[in-house]
C-alpha cells in the first residue's frame, strides 16, 4: 500500500522557479552597473562561485569568523562574503551589491516548466504545501507570485529565518516549531539538491523526493523515497 502523504515541502529554487537563469539576469545586472564587460564566462563563473559557496556553507567548510550580535548581522555577512570573494571587493561595497543583486532577483522571474500546474492540482488534492528554502527571503513572495502559486502555499520557510541551512537538523526543527508539529511521517520533501534536500529529509525523518530535471546519474550514497524527472509526474504519485 502506498504511503499517504498529507504535507509537502517544496523547496523553491531549481525545483519552482528557474534559479540559475534568475542569478544569471541578476549578476549581469550588477555587472552593467559597475560598467564592467558582461560575458557568458563571467556569468557562469559566478554561478559556480555561487553554488560552490553554498554548497561548502551546508557543509560546515565555511565558518563564521565570531559570533555575530543578530541574525541579521549573520545574514548580511553571509552574503556579502561570495561578492567579496567574486569581485575582489570590500566588505561595505559587497553589501551594496548583495542589496542591489537581491532586488534585480525580483525583477524577472523564470519558472520551472509545469511548477503552477503541480500547485495546483495538489492544492485542489488538499495537500499542506510548504516552501522550505535556503535562497534569500526578499525575492521569495515575488517568486511565488510570478506562478500564481502564492494563495496555494500555506508557510514559507526560509534559512534566513532559521540561522540555518539544509540539510542541518536546526532547519528542520525550527520549521516542525513553526508549524507546530513534530509528526514527520506524513511529510515529504521535494527538491532539486540531493545534498540538501534529499539528505535534509534522510537526516531528519522525512520521506524525500528528487526531482531530477536533467535525468542524471546519482553516483551518490544519498538515495530518495521517490525520484522524478517531471513536476507532473508527482501526479502519479500524490
Amino acid at each position: 500500500m502506498a504511503k499517504t502523504y498529507k504535507k509537502l515541502l517544496f523547496d523553491l529554487d531549481n525545483t519552482l522557479i528557474d534559479d540559475n537563469e534568475n542569478r544569471r539576469y541578476a549578476i549581469r545586472k550588477v555587472l552593467n552597473d559597475r560598467k564592467e564587460e558582461v560575458t557568458k564566462e563571467k556569468l557562469e563563473n559566478f554561478i559556480k562561485l555561487d553554488d560552490k559557496y553554498w554548497q561548502d556553507r551546508a557543509e560546515g567548510k565555511i565558518k563564521d569568523p565570531y559570533k555575530f550580535k543578530s541574525l541579521e548581522e549573520k545574514t548580511t555577512w553571509v552574503r556579502a562574503k561570495r561578492f567579496i570573494m567574486y569581485f575582489g571587493c570590500s566588505f561595505d561595497e559587497a553589501v551594496a551589491i548583495n542589496e542591489r543583486y537581491i532586488d534585480y532577483l525580483k525583477e524577472v522571474i523564470f519558472p520551472i516548466e509545469n511548477a503552477k500546474e503541480i500547485l495546483e492540482y495538489l492544492n485542489k488534492k488538499q495537500y499542506d504545501i510548504y516552501i522550505v528554502t535556503n535562497g534569500p527571503e526578499k525575492p521569495v513572495e515575488n517568486k511565488l507570485n510570478s506562478i500564481n502559486a502564492k494563495e496555494y502555499i500555506k508557510t514559507v520557510f526560509t534559512a534566513e529565518e532559521a540561522g540555518y541551512m539544509k540539510p542541518h537538523k536546526e532547519f528542520f526543527d525550527k520549521f516542525l516549531k513553526k508549524i507546530d508539529t513534530c509528526k514527520k511521517d506524513d511529510m515529504l520533501i521535494i527538491g532539486d539538491e540531493l545534498e540538501k534536500d534529499v539528505l535534509g529529509g534522510i537526516q531528519n525523518g522525512i520521506d524525500s523526493c528528487w526531482f531530477n530535471a536533467k535525468n542524471i546519474e546519482n553516483t551518490t550514497d544519498i538515495k530518495p523515497t521517490i525520484e522524478i524527472n517531471n513536476l507532473l509526474d508527482l501526479e502519479n504519485i500524490l
